[in-house]
C-alpha cells in the first residue's frame, strides 16, 4: 500500500502504542505485523525514526483515516478496555480529530446496543445510496417501494422469474454461481416475498465474484473489500463498513439486523486488508447503478476482469 513513509512510520507507531496498552495478545501482535507488511515497514524502523505525528500527519484527510483506524487496534481484543480507548481518544485530540467512530469507543466498550446502532444506520453508505437512488429514480414512489420492502410485502414476479432463470447457465459462469449461492443458502431471490432488494444484491454478488464465504470471517472479509472500494469511491463514511464488522463479528454485539447472527474474534487482519487493498482496485462503482446483468453470462474470470479483480487476487 502506497503511503507516505512519516505517515507510515506514525500510524504503525500510534496502532504500536494502542496495542501496548490494556490487554494485549497474539491478536494485537497479528494486527501489528500485518499493519507493518501492508507499510512496507518494520516496527522497529518505525520506533527508531519516530517524530512527531503532528508534523508527519498534516493532512486533515489523513489524520482522519489514521485515528479511525487505530479503532481496529483498540477493538482487536475482541473487547474494549479503557486503557486502549484513553490512547486513541489522546491521539485523537493530538491531531484535532473529531471522528464518530472515536466518540463511540465508550459504547462499544459497554455493549451498548442501541447507541451502536444507531451510529451504524446513520452513517451506513450502503443504506443511504439506496434510497438516494429510490428517490432519484421514481421520488415518493421509491420511497413506498422501500416501505413495502421493510413489511415484507413487496412482489415483483418478472424480476424473480428472471433471476430464477439465471439457474440454465453453463457451471462457471457468475450467474449460475450467483444463483446456486442464493439456492443453496436458503436465500429468498429478489422479487419474491421477503426477497433482497434488487439495488442491494450487489453484495452477495460480491461474495461470490470474491469467493468469501458467508461465515464471520467471510463477512469481515466483504466488509474490508467494501471499505476499500467505497474510499476509493471518494465515500466519507467508509469507515462503517469496518466498525459494522468489528460490532458484528469480533465483539459479538447484535448490531446487525436479526437474520445476522454475531460472532466473537472473526476479525482477521491477513484477511480483511487484502480485501481492502483489493477493494480499492475494483473499476466499477458497485454499489452504484452498474449493469452487472451483462456480467452474468459471463466465466468468474471474465467477470472478475472486467471489475479489475486480477485472477490472482481473489480467495
Amino acid at each position: 500500500m502506497s503511503v507516505d513513509r512519516p505517515i507510515a512510520r506514525a500510524l504503525l507507531v500510534a496502532m504500536d502504542d494502542v496495542c501496548a496498552a490494556g490487554r494485549s495478545s497474539a491478536r494485537s501482535e497479528a494486527l501489528l505485523a500485518v499493519s507493518a507488511a501492508s507499510l512496507d515497514l518494520t516496527l522497529e524502523e518505525a520506533r527508531r525514526d519516530r517524530t512527531s505525528i503532528e508534523d508527519a500527519v498534516v493532512s486533515p484527510d489523513a489524520r482522519r483515516a489514521l485515528v479511525d483506524a487505530l479503532v481496529i487496534a483498540a477493538c482487536i481484543e475482541t473487547e474494549v478496555d479503557a486503557p486502549k480507548e484513553r490512547v486513541v481518544t489522546t491521539y485523537a485530540s493530538r491531531l484535532g480529530v473529531r471522528s464518530p467512530w472515536v466518540a463511540l469507543l465508550p459504547a462499544l466498550r459497554r455493549r451498548s446496543v442501541l447507541t451502536i446502532q444507531r451510529a451504524l444506520v446513520s452513517r451506513s453508505p450502503d443504506g443511504r445510496r439506496v434510497f438516494s437512488r429510490l428517490w432519484s429514480e421514481r421520488g415518493v414512489g421509491g420511497l413506498l417501494e422501500a416501505a413495502s420492502f421493510v413489511a415484507g410485502l413487496h412482489r415483483d414476479p418478472p424480476l424473480a422469474a428472471r433471476f430464477r432463470a439465471l439457474s440454465s447457465l453453463p457451471n462457471g459462469t457468475l450467474g449460475k454461481a450467483f444463483f446456486d449461492h442464493l439456492d443453496q443458502r436458503g436465500l429468498t431471490f429478489p422479487g419474491e416475498k421477503g426477497g433482497l432488494p434488487e439495488r442491494m444484491i450487489h453484495h452477495d454478488l460480491m461474495h461470490v465474484v470474491n469467493g468469501y464465504g458467508t461465515d464471520p470471517a467471510g463477512e469481515c472479509e466483504i466488509a474490508g473489500f467494501y471499505g476499500g472500494h467505497a474510499s476509493k469511491m471518494g465515500e466519507p463514511q467508509w469507515f462503517t463498513f469496518f466498525v459494522t464488522a468489528l460490532a458484528t463479528f469480533h465483539l459479538d454485539l447484535p448490531v446487525s439486523p436479526s437474520i445476522v447472527t454475531p460472532a466473537r474474534g472473526a476479525f482477521d487482519p491477513a484477511r480483511v486488508m487484502p480485501a481492502f487493498l483489493r477493494g480499492r482496485r475494483v473499476t466499477t462503482d458497485v454499489m452504484g447503478a452498474w449493469d452487472y446483468w451483462s456480467l452474468l453470462p459471463q466465466t468468474l474470470e471474465e467477470s472478475r476482469a472486467r471489475l479489475g479483480i486480477a485472477a490472482e487476487e481473489h480467495a
